[in-house]
């Protein structure tokens, strides 16, 4: 009995050669596409989540630049100290004064953080006869202003723009 299970074992390996290089190569070739593949996927994955944390930030700065511009409204004179005194078409970024407690300023120019700038333009607000805001054409409201934060890094950029009126 032993002996003839030795017999079968034999004659199982006497036809079987090993395996031939063409074989390897091509296991090869498979490991190496999938492997390429899975690299390419990896970078581009990357690439996403560096694009999307760097636009979240930049939604953060531009949110940032907003809740300034209101808070600075809010400690002001419309037109003596406020945003009615502001020139149209100018870049400003806010700043915070040395008082204590410290308050929003805008000053005139960009502001950069790292890889992003910053900057907020004003500009003038038109309404039509049943007091509804147009882009062209109208009377101009002296008591709003357009306010526009534009924050940009490398070649993209994130801009909000909001109204801002005279409420007191």
């Amino acid at each position: 009995m032993a002996i003839n299970k030795i017999q079968n074992l034999k004659k199982t390996w006497e036809g079987k050669k090993g395996i031939s290089v063409i074989e390897i190569l091509v296991v090869v070739f498979i490991f190496l596409v999938a492997f390429v593949g899975i690299l390419g996927l990896l970078t581009f994955s990357l690439n996403v989540s560096s694009l999307l944390k760097e636009t979240s930030y930049a939604n953060f700065l531009a949110q940032e630049g907003l809740e300034t511009v209101r808070n600075f409204r809010d400690g002001t004179n419309w037109t003596t100290t406020g945003l009615g005194t502001f020139s149209v078409g100018i870049a400003y970024h806010p700043e915070k004064t040395n008082d204590n407690p410290p308050q929003w300023i805008l000053v005139q120019g960009e502001e950069t953080m790292g890889n992003f700038t910053r900057k907020i333009l004003f500009s003038d607000v038109f309404r039509d006869t049943n007091d509804n805001i147009v882009g062209t054409g109208g009377t101009l409201d002296p008591d709003t202003k357009k306010t526009t934060v534009t924050v940009s890094w490398r070649d993209k950029k994130v801009e909000i723009a909001t109204y801002f009126a005279n409420w007191k």
